[in-house]
């Protein structure tokens, strides 16, 4: 067999691979043999009609089935010959088969890059104090009091930006019912007994309203108009805007629970003291968390700008950059974006993929070459405990969780992550890390 490689670019060759014609004509041959063992011809018992019947008969069939035997054949005896490292097959040229000729084909794939590793040992970055104040602790239990806040009625008097108000409302757009033009969204169009929060961050239902019902009273009728914006995720309102006849019928304010022992006995701890001793712990670790993550954030920007690999397969970039645009519009999607907005930013959207994509397969390059040199390797019980954080957080059963990875044959790439994860550990152990 005769092979030449060629490159055509960085990390992609081309196999020219010619099979001879001998070698061709003897799987032609075995071909119709194993057709004639199971071929049905009439005027035949099964198995006894003449080979040359056989192969008039079948003619294009072994033709196909003589190439799908010896195409696959070459191309590894090739990479095996030339000690190639296939990425991916990024085509196969149609090869065509003649019994009595040498059969020629051309295979283009992307190897893996030639590259050297920096000096990651002893990479210098600076450490930031984790500290908690007083403050902190404090906002914690603000937060923990307003989760735990209840609203009491209230009369004689106007509503404040605190409160939540419960309203009736009907609204038009250009002129006409907005049950007109969102049928299949009548909430938007009117309600009744309606609650709206008027606190500043709270979810906005109709856009811009709550700001609109402070000073008003239980009886009183308000014109309060919601301006759309382009990305709403009802298109038939995206961009417009409406006109609300608003009215109150209640008003509620929000009453914090008295911080005391009584209180925060019911969220599982027996005294304040006891609450902040806790919430200190809690922040702490989690500053401790934030700080590590910060640094290996540090040791992968480190590795990235001071690895000499340039020359990366372009199949591994354009699949990578693929999964980010994937992500990126099934985000958009659960956050309500429009898709003509998303269209619109389409080409924004493929520069971050792209720019992304060469830097993830270049870390990737590098923090499995640090792995190996490292003898990084993942245990069965941490694979155990990824898979059962995973679980936890989508409120899944261990065992499904598991059995969905599997179906999806995934647990490979998860245990390729987790490997990632701990090369990155191996050189934040290794760095030399200074107080800021």
């Amino acid at each position: 067999m005769k092979i030449t490689v060629e490159q055509v670019g960085p990390c992609r060759k081309v196999l020219k691979i010619e099979i001879p014609a001998d070698v061709v004509a003897a799987e032609y041959q075995k071909i119709v043999a194993e057709f004639a063992k199971r071929a049905r011809i009439s005027g035949f018992r099964p198995g006894k009609a003449p080979a040359a019947i056989v192969e008039k008969q079948f003619a294009k069939e072994v033709l196909e089935e003589t190439r799908e035997q010896l195409v696959p054949r070459a191309y590894r005896e090739a990479v095996l010959q030339e000690k190639l490292q296939p990425v991916a097959i990024v085509d196969v040229s149609d090869a065509h088969v003649d019994k009595t000729l040498p059969l020629a084909l051309k295979v283009t794939i992307d190897v893996h890059p030639e590259f050297s590793l920096p000096d990651y040992k002893k990479i210098e970055i600076k450490s930031h104090k984790v500290e908690v104040k007083e403050a902190d602790i404090d906002q914690v239990i603000v937060n923990l009091r307003e989760r735990n806040a209840h609203f009491e009625p209230v009369t004689g008097r106007a509503a404040t930006k605190s409160d939540v108000v419960e309203v009736d409302y009907e609204g038009t757009c250009e002129g006409r019912p907005l049950l007109e033009i969102a049928p299949e969204n009548p909430e938007l169009a009117q309600g009744k007994d309606f609650w709206v929060l008027l606190a500043e961050g709270a979810p906005l239902f109709l856009p811009g309203l709550p700001p609109q019902l402070e000073g008003m009273e239980v009886g009183q009728t308000r014109e309060a108009t919601v301006s759309f914006p382009a990305d709403y995720r009802v298109k038939a309102v995206a961009g417009k805007e409406a006109k609300y006849t608003v009215t109150a019928r209640g008003i509620r304010e929000r009453s914090l629970p008295e911080l005391n022992d009584e209180f925060v006995k019911t969220i599982g701890v027996e005294s304040v003291e006891d609450l902040r001793k806790k919430i200190l712990e809690n922040l702490q670790e989690a500053g401790v968390a934030a700080e590590q993550n910060r640094q290996k954030d540090e040791i992968v920007k480190w590795l990235v700008e001071h690895a000499d690999l340039k020359d990366l397969p372009q199949s591994m970039v354009e699949e990578e950059a693929r999964h980010i645009i994937q992500n990126v519009v099934q985000e958009n999607v659960k956050r309500g974006v429009a898709k003509d907005q998303i269209e619109a930013n389409r080409e924004d959207i493929f520069n971050r993929a792209a720019q992304s994509s060469s830097d993830r397969v270049k870390l990737d390059y590098l923090l499995s070459r640090i792995a190996d040199v490292e003898k990084v390797e993942v245990a069965e019980a941490d694979l155990d405990k990824r898979i059962a954080d995973m679980a936890a957080r989508y409120g899944m059963p261990l065992a499904r969780m598991k059995a969905e990875l599997e179906k999806r044959e995934a647990l490979q790439n998860l245990e390729h992550s987790l490997r990632m994860e701990k090369a990155v550990e191996a050189v934040l152990a290794l760095a030399v890390v200074t107080p800021e």
